[in-house]
């Protein structure tokens, strides 16, 4: 199960002035804001690590930070916000973790007590991410009352007229170098609901087993595709390229791309990234 998009974090720094570290996801490419309310950025004292290998913008209510590509998966890195004023708490500290692509696009920080509506908003979006997997989970045990194969694909008006259309993609593709995977073959798949990408992967010799944990599948514009989801039955080795199935909600006139899919192992450790993928 392909994990979700993070929305809007909302942090309160403790009115006592004790200085807890909080973890944001950070993503190579991806922008994350900070907003600060009820205080002002002191931009002098405000200490960033690896700033060097980072876009940063600092104003005096908001941070705004893009990664480069130069940032390594898992490495975690010291941000510490000071306050003009006086008052307690005088700063915040955060601990950036670096992930390939599940970066938190919004981070709203209090410095003070919230006001009721910032909280009816947050309990309004956890509210609708609940109702998003309990939907998902109806699907699943639907799927799970369907039956399977050829047959499944008709009963559940998958095929449409035009059946399922496949197309190879792989000289298409635009590789990021430096990968740890070969790619050996890629090929698109569309029918009436849904899109998919199979890929055949392989590991230089001698290079540990990898296997998926999470993917990503974005447009140009940003854009996820919904129901994102991928299967690999075993881990790919340096001995025999192995199978890695990506698929997505779609109809047939949506997602034609580009998109760019990244597939990430345990931890985010080795990533693979695939631009320019099209569908059929």
């Amino acid at each position: 199960m392909a994990p979700s998009t993070p929305g809007v974090r909302h942090i309160e720094l403790a009115e006592d002035g004790a200085n807890h570290s909080h973890e944001v996801v950070i993503s190579p490419g991806l922008t994350t804001a900070f907003r600060i309310h009820g205080a002002t950025i002191d931009r002098d004292g405000t200490l960033l690590e690896g700033r060097e290998r980072m876009w940063v913008s600092v104003a005096d209510e908001a941070i705004l930070l893009v990664p480069s590509e130069q940032v390594v998966a898992g490495e975690r890195l010291r941000l510490t916000v000071a306050f003009k004023g006086g008052t307690l708490p005088a700063s915040a500290t955060f601990t950036l973790v670096v992930h390939p692509a599940l970066a938190e696009r919004q981070v709203e920080i209090y410095r003070q007590s919230r006001s009721a509506v910032s909280l009816r908003a947050e309990v309004k979006e956890k509210d609708t991410q609940l109702q998003q997997c309990r939907e998902q989970l109806d699907r699943l045990q639907g799927g799970l009352k369907q039956p399977g194969g050829l047959l499944g694909l008709i009963a559940t008006g998958q095929t449409g007229e035009k059946g399922v259309t496949l197309e190879d993609i792989t000289e298409a593709l635009v590789l990021q170098p430096g990968d740890p995977l070969r790619v050996q073959t890629v090929r698109s798949f569309r029918s009436a609901k849904q899109v998919a990408v199979e890929l055949w992967l392989e590991l230089p010799a001698g290079t540990a087993s990898w296997m998926a944990e999470g993917l990503m599948l974005r447009g140009r514009g940003g854009e996820e595709l919904k129901g994102l989801s991928f299967w690999q039955d075993v881990p790919t080795t340096s001995e025999m390229p192995r199978r890695v199935v990506v698929a997505a909600q779609a109809t047939e006139k949506e997602a034609h791309g580009p998109f760019t899919l990244k597939l990430w192992d345990a931890g985010g450790q080795r990533t693979i990234t695939l631009g320019n993928v099209t569908f059929p």
